[in-house]
């Protein structure tokens, strides 16, 4: 397949352990076959329940924080794309044009989800430190516009050898200057998503501590002997909330010292309290697990396979056939994760359900 002489084509293309081009669409384990046909069976079905009740429900495309879950559910169900062509190209056109098909899309879908993983996090990272230009700034239009746009600079990127026409031609082969270029691309984008995973985590924290301290000025008296009961102020308001409270304590101290000052909050019961940490808790591990079941293993499992194709040339075709199952992780990933996004979403939840009863 694709015979050529060039030297292009020898050093810079995948080999087999006899000397041929690596086939990346070859499908001949049962296992793959019965895997991909599950997940897509459970998980396209899954995925567009989820995205046309927010599209329908005007609670929740009206948020800006549930476009950017929109576009987190497109990226789950783009990891189906590859799959379906490869169980056309198994069961009906074992043609190159459907495997041209396949070289085309591969490695987008995790391009584009860590892409909107990113969006979703720096979305959040506005809301905790600037909330007041977040919900100004922030409108459902500009989250789709900011989606849009971010997604196509990221398939012009991973997909740049294809597109010029120029470093490579797109073959039914798998091209290492590509395997280089995707693996530079999604290397960066995972970087990315773990800092902003931790920092929002920090800040979320830091937010619910310094909430307990809170004061602010008011003629409310507060019943203290509730044994059960912490007072604490709601930490989407922290950042103004202070500057509030040394706005009013630099005032207080010019007026009459006879005003007299006492502290307010909102209460809420230690196991709320408890359960808020925790679900923050939850939020950084099921990010930064996501991350790994989806980029790590892959990422690592290329970064070998290039450095041995460094020192070791063609020896290194026994690696290729783990590849495929480095491939189908991000496709597990895509059916699993949107179940989490239900169960931890009570309005999505809520209106899947309504919307399960109306149908």
């Amino acid at each position: 397949m694709n015979n050529s002489n060039s030297s292009y084509h020898q050093d810079d293309v995948v080999l087999t352990l006899n000397g041929e081009v690596y086939n990346p669409i070859d499908l001949d384990d049962n296992f793959l076959i019965i895997t991909k046909f599950v997940c897509c069976s459970i998980g396209i079905p899954l995925n567009l329940s989820i995205a046309f009740t927010i599209v329908h429900r005007r609670r929740l495309h009206r948020k800006p924080r549930n476009i950017f879950l929109l576009g987190i559910i497109f990226s789950y169900l783009a990891f189906f794309v590859p799959s379906v062509i490869k169980l056309i190209y198994w069961a009906v056109y074992p043609i190159e044009s459907v495997c041209r098909g396949y070289v085309a899309v591969v490695g987008v879908p995790q391009g584009l989800l860590l892409l909107n993983m990113l969006l979703a996090l720096v979305d959040r990272y506005m809301a905790i430190n600037h909330p007041l230009l977040h919900r100004e700034k922030m409108t459902v239009r500009s989250a789709a516009v900011l989606i849009v746009i971010g997604s196509l600079v990221v398939v012009f990127l991973l997909k740049f050898i294809f597109i010029v026409h120029i470093i490579a031609p797109l073959r039914c082969e798998v091209c290492l200057v590509h395997v280089k270029l995707v693996l530079i691309v999604l290397s960066v984008l995972s970087l990315a998503c773990i800092v902003f995973n931790f920092i929002v985590y920090r800040q979320t924290k830091d937010l619910l501590a310094e909430s307990r301290r809170l004061t602010m000025v008011t003629n409310n008296v507060l019943t203290e002997n509730d044994e059960d009961v912490e007072w604490i102020e709601l930490g989407s308001i922290g950042n103004e909330s202070r500057i509030n409270h040394r706005a009013s304590s630099g005032s207080g101290s010019m007026t009459d010292h006879s005003t007299h000052i006492k502290s307010m909050s909102i209460h809420v019961d230690k196991r709320k309290l408890s359960q808020i940490e925790l679900e923050a808790t939850r939020t950084l591990i099921t990010g930064v697990t996501s991350l790994m079941v989806t980029a790590l293993p892959p990422t690592v499992f290329v970064s070998i396979f290039l450095g041995c194709q460094l020192f070791f040339g063609a020896e290194c075709s026994n690696l290729n056939w783990l590849s495929p199952y480095m491939i189908e992780l991000g496709l597990i990933h895509a059916v699993y994760n949107p179940l989490i996004f239900i169960a931890r979403n009570k309005d999505l939840r809520t209106a899947l359900t309504c919307q399960m009863y109306q149908g």
